[in-house]
């Protein structure tokens, strides 16, 4: 595969990673479709039954196929682009591939077509957990990914779509991780209503009253909406059909 030089280069095998987004056209409406994994680190069934498709008698998934097709098709298109959020699941994987699949990868990663949001080994809940516990698996999970990629694989967005509820001593840790903003999907329905009416869905988080602004400030979005129906109708696609539904930006 041959880039443009503007886009990727190597010195002195030093790769320097891309910001790789499409153009945006003045005047126009653009719109960002954002493909995006939502793996689940163990809830109805076992990690590993979740890993290797074990059990679908009790629901159908099977990470590592996600984790192959969506490589195979990244590689086919270089249009293309998808974030990965449970690193608990990509180190499975990874640690399987040779080295030829890993190299690809990484230049997926230094392209910008491959990017990882999150970074934690799981996408921890917010109520429950201790803070401690929360810093350790998030330091699990960013620790592998710079090991492995370098600055081009540190996550800049925190992403929370699936957490019951939201607690401003997570938002006052990732801003301080240095996470350039925060994303989650739960919240209450008339809260989420009150918010699409008054057009309130992004904010600056002030998440500390004693950390000197701005510490603890983080740029946060609300969804629309917890998981988008293109994604559920299309869950567990076989790497023949998945190039039918990929997502893809539109054409140059």
């Amino acid at each position: 595969m041959t880039l443009p030089t503007e886009q990727y280069s190597c010195i002195h095998r030093v790769c320097v990673c891309v910001q790789s987004c499409h153009a945006t056209k003045p005047g126009m409406l653009n719109v960002h479709l954002v493909p995006h994994t939502h793996d689940d680190v163990g809830w109805l069934k076992t990690v590993d039954q979740y890993f290797y498709g074990d059990r679908n008698d009790i629901q159908h998934a099977g990470v590592q196929y996600i984790l192959d097709s969506v490589v195979d098709q990244l590689w086919k298109n270089p249009d293309r682009r998808f974030i990965y959020v449970e690193t608990a699941f990509f180190y499975h994987w990874w640690k399987s591939q040779s080295s030829s699949m890993q190299q690809t990868v990484k230049q997926l990663v230094n392209e910008g077509r491959l990017e990882f949001v999150n970074g934690g080994w799981c996408m921890s809940d917010e109520a429950a957990t201790h803070y401690s516990a929360v810093i350790d698996q998030m330091t699990i999970g960013l620790r592998f990914l710079n090991e492995t990629f370098g600055a081009c694989g540190r996550p800049r967005v925190a992403w929370h779509i699936d957490p019951f509820g939201h607690a401003r001593e997570h938002a006052s840790m990732f801003a301080q991780m240095g996470f350039d903003g925060f994303f989650f999907g739960r919240l209450d329905y008339q809260d989420r209503a009150r918010r699409m009416r008054n057009k309130e869905q992004e904010l600056l988080w002030r998440a500390s009253d004693s950390l000197t602004p701005p510490m603890a400030d983080l740029f946060t979005g609300m969804q629309s909406f917890f998981l988008h129906p293109f994604m559920l109708m299309t869950s567990g696609l076989s790497n023949r059909t998945v190039s039918h539904y990929f997502l893809t930006a539109c054409p140059r």
